[in-house]
Parts: C-alpha cells; structure tokens; sequence
C-alpha cells in the first residue's frame, strides 16, 4: 500500500499504475477541485471506488 507522504509528490494528474481503494479516496480528497472528466487521476480514483462499491455515481451530470 502506498502512504500518503509517498504519495504526495504522485499527486500530480498523472493516472496510477495501481489504484487501491484507500489510495482513491486520498486521490478524491487532494483533487476535490478537478472535474473527473479533465482529471485522470480522479478519473482513475472515480472507477475504483465504483467497483469496490464504495461511490454510487451520480445519475445526474452536476455541472
């Protein structure tokens, strides 16, 4: 598992190559701001939490 501090200097928009679910809650929290359609890494974060059932996606774009 990555930890945070090594994390940190990773938290560019830059997708992962391994994308845990801990990893994309950190992920979701540091790119609050970016909109999941420009960012990959959120993107990335986004899918994972899906799959592991942990984010239900809005059925609704809230743009």
């Amino acid at each position: 598992m990555i930890t945070e501090s090594m994390l940190e200097p990773l938290l560019g928009h830059a997708r992962l190559p391994v994308m845990d679910v801990t990893n994309a809650h950190l992920v979701m929290q540091k790119h609050r701001h970016c909109l999941t359609t420009n960012c990959p890494i959120r993107h990335q974060a986004k899918i994972r939490l899906v799959q592991a059932k942990r984010m239900v996606p809005a059925d609704w774009p809230h743009m």
